[in-house]
């Protein structure tokens, strides 16, 4: 018998522990709570900026009480779960005006905002956020004056996975799966072929080509239409994943074991595109899409063996590092997630690695009661889902607790007939 990457309980208790020193810090004003956060700054921008949260996925109250209310189920803890319900009142109360803002979008709008009601509010049984929630996706936009945004981050195929993980967690709510096929039409209408069949969106307006990747690229928009494929299967989704993934591959660089990332960013000096590893951009979220894919019956597995290679020795050059962040978004924990789905489909040969980062972050930050390092450029401790404190806890949930999905590679939850198996090290 093998041995695995963390005991369950000790995974649980570093994620308890995460949300007890998330709900020491909130702001409470009757039955809402929200939180002051450090922002991500510019270079040149001292001392860091402060803000209190808004109600998005990404970095709001609604990613940081979906953490908690999965928390809370697991550990049955008073305090986690009367936390967890007041940030979701806190996000019920501020998503519509932010739908106004942006309403599209997983991570960064107010669609997101209303999955995490939903799922949240299904996980502490709490039916006033799951109302909140559905209604939010109800009154998503849906008028032809929509900006041309696709991606997952703040576009159709964030509102495309957010309408179905809701739709599915409320029974085939088939209003919701409606508007989710409405936008997926949308988002497959605005799709740019290439001479060979490849399918990519212009997702940003400073690039060198139409991005690859998991947040603003061609792997993002794939995974939100397999997703909805699977709940409510059309060939039309299918075959577009399928191509945009062959959009994709004409870009693999062998040499790299990567994608490239086509962005432009300011003061980024001419020359080839950069090859980064992270769940934004980069391996680590690409081979994300393609594990679900390959569940899919996608023929995938070549990319994502060289994905997982690359996942890997960047995990590990890095870990020990004085400046390694370790939030989920372009940090380690974002490739923790990966590997660990790589190891749980059977692809025990990076197990170690993840092992090795996995022990590292518990014995230093947990248990030797060090501030975990965010994505901020300061690497300073926040609290919110993709760059803080919130999504390397939920990452230590699903080492804890194989059946809980990841918020990184949102997928349908798994049937009574799948197998899911804890990570561990082989003999």
């Amino acid at each position: 018998m093998t041995p695995p990457v963390i005991a369950p309980q000790d995974a649980l208790e570093v994620a308890a522990t995460i949300g007890f020193g998330i709900a020491r810090r909130a702001l409470w004003s009757g039955e809402r709570c929200t939180w002051f956060d450090a922002v991500p700054t510019m270079p040149e921008q001292n001392p860091a900026t402060s803000a209190m949260m808004g109600a998005d996925v990404y970095g709001g109250t609604s990613g940081v009480g979906w953490f908690l209310a999965q928390a809370a189920a697991r550990t049955g803890d008073s305090l986690l779960r009367r936390t967890a319900r007041a940030a979701l009142r806190q996000s019920a109360a501020r998503a519509p005006e932010h739908v106004k803002i942006a309403p599209h979008g997983f991570c960064g709008a107010g669609a997101g905002a209303g999955a995490a009601l939903v799922l949240a509010g299904k996980e502490l049984d709490d039916a006033q956020s799951v109302a909140a929630g559905r209604a939010l996706l109800i009154g998503l936009p849906t008028d032809g004056a929509m900006p041309d945004v696709s991606d997952i981050i703040g576009g159709l195929a964030g509102s495309i996975v957010a309408l179905a993980l809701a739709a599915e967690a409320l029974g085939s709510d088939q209003a919701l799966l409606a508007r989710a096929s409405e936008f997926a039409e949308r988002l497959i209408a605005r799709g740019e072929r290439d001479p060979r069949g490849g399918l990519s969106w212009s997702t940003l307006d400073e690039k060198r080509a139409n991005l690859t990747g998991f947040a603003h690229g061609a792997a993002g928009i794939a995974h939100a239409l397999l997703l909805l494929d699977a709940i409510a299967p059309a060939p039309a989704l299918r075959e577009a994943a399928a191509a945009a993934f062959a959009y994709e591959a004409a870009t693999f660089d062998p040499a790299q074991g990567n994608w490239p990332d086509f962005r432009l960013l300011p003061g980024q000096p001419p020359g080839p595109p950069p090859y980064p590893v992270a769940w934004c951009h980069g391996a680590a979220g690409i081979v994300q899409s393609r594990l679900f894919a390959e569940t899919r019956g996608l023929e995938v597995a070549a990319e994502i063996d060289a994905g997982l290679g690359t996942t890997a020795r960047y995990a590990e050059q890095w870990f020990r590092a004085p400046n390694a962040d370790f939030a989920a978004c372009h940090g380690l924990f974002g490739a923790v997630d990966t590997l660990m789905e790589g190891v749980r489909s059977g692809r025990t040969a990076h197990a170690r690695v993840l092992a090795s980062v996995v022990t590292y972050a518990t014995e230093q930050f947990h248990r030797g009661e060090r501030p975990w390092p965010s994505g901020l450029m300061t690497h300073e401790e926040v609290s919110g889902l993709m760059l803080g404190n919130a999504g390397i806890g939920h990452i230590y949930l699903r080492l804890s607790d194989p059946s809980l999905g990841s918020l990184l590679a949102p997928a349908p939850l798994p049937q009574a007939t799948d197998v899911r198996h804890a990570v561990s090290i082989p003999a």
